[in-house]
């Protein structure tokens, strides 16, 4: 169990010697500071395993490390209950001069462990490690990879009764990569409390139950797995490009063409919805109606989908796809477009409508982000839209 209860953390930074011409012999350092963290609020039960999410600098390492003690905070209370193994920095604890053996030794002891206890565990401990002979060889003539193997089995193979992962399985090869996922699972199945920072949004979705987002010192949400990871994707992704027209902008007023979009509805599982709407992906329908003038011509449509960065994902065109418009009881034309069990995967999402001519060349007019769409999903799947497939037995 973890409790953590207004936790702040500021680095001072001292940038310059001042001289003191009143006393020469006293200087003053002027310094700056840095809120690392503030006010930082979590409970975690015995058992559970966090996910820590959060952009470089977000706070996430600071955190950990106040976590397991390796740094004090400036103000607020951190509880932990039970032994913890950790794999913060590649290479933290361990001594460049001494032997992977004796770094064992040394690991473990600062983790409360015996000499007896380690004796006991040393085997399984070099086993899974899997270095060979340089578990007899200073730790300064290790790769980054078998240093990772030996820190991550020293932490692992001690029965903590909380895990924290800090970035570790990065580095190091898929088979080793894959045989400490393996670890952790059993750990979890024990009742292991795992604290895990990772920038995989898939792995932490495939490991945890809850996550936390930091985003510069501060708690930006905190809640089941697919929840914050799609929430801090989208946000990745508005971060990353800002789109300067307004939702549902048509340049028909800002022209004199005879030829305009009406009217756009949108539909979803046959029900009207607003412009802001959210959908499962592969279960929910989503329809596009759009009521148009024309005077001279037999104009075509275009859908586009577009991401946050303004990447096109999809597109459909009423001339491509060689359909026509409709035309109701009110003697109105408009094209209508069905997305049954909508394929796209999680994500924020805008589509944008253009009226084109018979030839689908030139512009007649155009809407962009008419529909703002908020896609989740119920599985681990990834990228951008499912495509139909099947494994063959």
């Amino acid at each position: 169990m973890i409790e953590i209860q207004s936790l702040t953390k500021e680095f001072s930074l001292h940038r310059k010697t001042l001289f003191n011409f009143k006393n020469p012999f006293l200087r003053k350092k002027s310094a700056n500071s840095i809120i690392a963290l503030s006010e930082i609020n979590l409970f975690v039960d015995q058992g559970e395993v966090l996910g820590v999410i959060g952009r470089n600098g977000a706070g996430k390492s600071t955190l950990l490390q106040i976590i397991c003690g390796t740094l004090t905070p400036s103000s607020g209370t951190v509880s932990v209950n039970g032994k913890i193994g950790a794999l913060l920095e590649l290479g933290a604890g361990f001594h460049p001069d001494f032997t992977g053996i004796e770094n064992v030794y040394l690991n473990a002891s600062m983790m409360g462990l015996s000499k007896r206890q380690v004796d006991e565990a040393l085997e399984h401990i070099v086993d899974f490690a899997d270095i060979g002979d340089f578990i007899n060889s200073p730790v300064r003539t290790y790769s980054t990879g078998m240093s990772m193997r030996l820190a991550f089995s020293v932490a692992t193979s001690t029965s903590p009764d909380v895990l924290i992962i800090d970035e570790a399985l990065s580095v190091g090869d898929q088979e080793f990569a894959q045989k400490s996922f393996n670890r952790i699972m059993e750990l979890r199945d024990m009742g292991t409390t795992i604290l895990f920072c990772s920038h995989s949004t898939y792995q932490v979705e495939a490991l945890c139950e809850r996550v936390l987002w930091l985003e510069k010192g501060k708690m930006v949400k905190l809640g089941p797995a697919k929840e914050v990871t799609t929430a801090y994707l989208e946000d990745q992704e508005i971060q990353s490009y800002k789109h300067e027209k307004p939702l549902g902008k048509s340049v028909a007023d800002q022209n004199a063409s005879n030829s305009q979009i009406k009217k756009i509805e949108f539909f979803k599982n046959g029900e009207s919805c607003s412009n802001t709407t959210s959908m499962y992906s592969r279960t929910d329908d989503l329809k596009v109606k759009v009521l148009f003038h024309a005077v001279k011509n037999e104009p075509t449509l275009a859908i586009t989908i577009r991401k946050n960065s303004g990447e096109i994902v999809a597109s459909a065109g009423s001339l491509n796809d060689k359909s026509s418009y409709l035309i109701n009881a009110a003697n109105q034309k408009y094209f209508e477009i069905d997305f049954p069990k909508i394929t796209l995967l999680k994500g924020n999402y805008f589509i944008d409508v253009s009226l084109f001519c018979e030839h689908g060349i030139n512009t007649l007019d155009y809407a962009t982000r008419v529909l703002e769409l908020k896609i989740f999903q119920n599985d681990l799947e990834q990228g951008v839209a499912h495509l139909n497939h099947k494994w063959i037995n």
